[in-house]
């Protein structure tokens, strides 16, 4: 999840921006919707497979410096925008049941050509790449969920829930926003206006989207399991998703390994943070630690 990037009186917002070396690709969904994905490739194929998937009401353009990172680790990097999100098609925050975002990322899957693949997701994108990990998803060597959707910092209120499941009866596809911005992501705004796309970002949300994303995240809660390893990450203070959800997740999960990482003084984005070297770096130790020596695909 994230949220629209704030007017700032910084000429550095239109001078800066992060150069996009991806290509770009087009597949299909299982239902026939199309999907975009960006691709940074290793010549010669190098040592993996990263496939991000950004949060809710972002994009695979948020994601250019963490896809040159991981080429530049010799990794091939994939990162698709699941329906409704970026240039996909679809309906922004809506799917009419919540499998269709997991074959969203399962068509992306059919691109891979260098195995171990490993999933990176973040907030909503954390929640689907664990959502598939629940699913014992075949072919998948690692699990990194960034801040996932679990559960909010801040859940609506009930009279707006009540509100919101009669909406979700009559009129599934109505759109409500997520309250955000962008201080809430990170706290290096430089850095977030320097992204690409910004205008692809949208900060709605449809009631069948906001229900069926919530009900996974309870089921996560009640059955967290995984056939591969999974690490986990979350800033503290998160005002968007809830650590508290994460740690209880995280409790209950069994898992071949498990890691958790918790970022102290970080917002939502940990990728974005003023940190995000470290981060990332973590993130690629982890990989290289749990899972190159021992991936039998390799």
């Amino acid at each position: 999840m994230h949220g629209k990037s704030q007017s700032q009186p910084n000429n550095l917002k239109d001078t800066f921006k992060l150069p996009d070396n991806s290509t770009r690709s087009e597949v299909r969904s299982r239902d026939g919707t199309k999907l975009v994905c960006r691709e940074w490739r290793t010549s010669p194929p190098g040592r993996g497979t990263i496939l991000l998937v950004p949060g809710l009401g972002e994009h695979s353009g948020r994601y250019l410096h963490v896809g040159e990172f991981f080429r530049n680790a010799e990794f091939d990097v994939l990162a698709i925008d699941v329906r409704g999100q970026g240039r996909s098609g679809g309906i922004a925050g809506y799917a009419a049941r919540y499998d269709d975002f997991l074959d969203d990322i399962r068509a992306a899957v059919a691109l891979v050509r260098v195995y171990p693949l490993i999933l990176l997701g973040h907030s909503f994108g954390g929640q689907l790449v664990l959502a598939l990990a629940r699913r014992m998803e075949p072919n998948i060597a690692g699990y990194i969920a960034s801040a996932p959707w679990l559960a909010l910092t801040s859940p609506p209120p009930g009279w707006l829930a009540g509100i919101a499941a009669l909406l979700n009866v009559l009129l599934p596809k109505f759109r409500l926003p997520t309250g955000l911005d962008s201080g809430s992501m990170s706290t290096d705004q430089v850095h977030l206006d320097s992204l690409a796309d910004l205008d692809l970002d949208h900060g709605s949300i449809t009631v069948r989207g906001y229900f069926e994303i919530s009900a996974e995240a309870d089921r996560l809660l009640k059955s967290a399991c995984a056939c591969a390893p999974v690490l986990i990450a979350h800033g503290v203070p998160d005002p968007v998703t809830s650590v508290e959800g994460t740690k209880t997740f995280f409790g209950s999960l069994k898992a071949p390994a498990k890691e958790l990482k918790i970022y102290n003084g970080y917002l939502h984005e940990l990728h974005n943070e003023t940190g995000r070297d470290q981060v990332l770096n973590d993130y690629l130790a982890w990989i290289e630690r749990s899972l190159l020596k021992s991936d039998p695909l390799r």
